[in-house]
């Protein structure tokens, strides 16, 4: 017997028209002209419980990888992928700077540029990702876990 009843929502459904380019054509002149017949199908767009999935939201990471570089995004990455299922990741800059193979200088610009856009929080020791970026578990998690942010010294909107 199932723990809970999950309910399905559509969103959205309706019909799409799907065609074929003639990438020659595209290639060559830049006019997109099609081949073939036109397929019509059934969409549905229905939303889903996302229950222990992780949800990474690159909408709010594009901006910073303009500004991060090479070894600062190698930084950024390490972070995301190693935190723990409450967003944290307990390191002393310089053993995170062993851990990319960077200088403890590139650590502290790093953590100071993802700090100064709200992406992280941190302690001595400690780092926080900021929930909305990346987090595990259902969509009350992310409140908990936003409510936990600010108490580790994030600043949100």
């Amino acid at each position: 017997m199932p723990k809970y009843h999950k309910e399905t929502k559509t969103i959205y459904q309706g019909k799409e028209m799907w065609v074929q380019v003639d990438p020659q054509a595209l290639q060559e002149t830049g006019e997109i002209r099609t081949v073939g017949e036109p397929v019509v199908a059934d969409a549905s767009i229905t939303k889903c419980d996302r229950n222990g999935f992780e949800i990474t939201y690159l909408a709010y990471l594009f901006d910073v990888f303009d500004q991060l570089g090479g070894q600062k995004y190698k930084v950024f990455k390490y972070i995301v992928e190693h935190k723990s299922a409450d967003n944290t990741l307990i390191i002393t800059n310089r053993e995170l700077a062993k851990k990319c193979d960077v200088s403890t200088k590139t650590i502290t610009e790093t953590l100071k540029l993802l700090k100064e856009k709200g992406l992280i929080a941190t302690r001595t020791g400690a780092i926080m990702v900021l929930p909305k970026i990346a987090h595990r578990g259902k969509a009350g998690r992310e409140q908990f876990l936003m409510h936990k942010f600010e108490e580790f010294g994030g600043e949100t909107d």
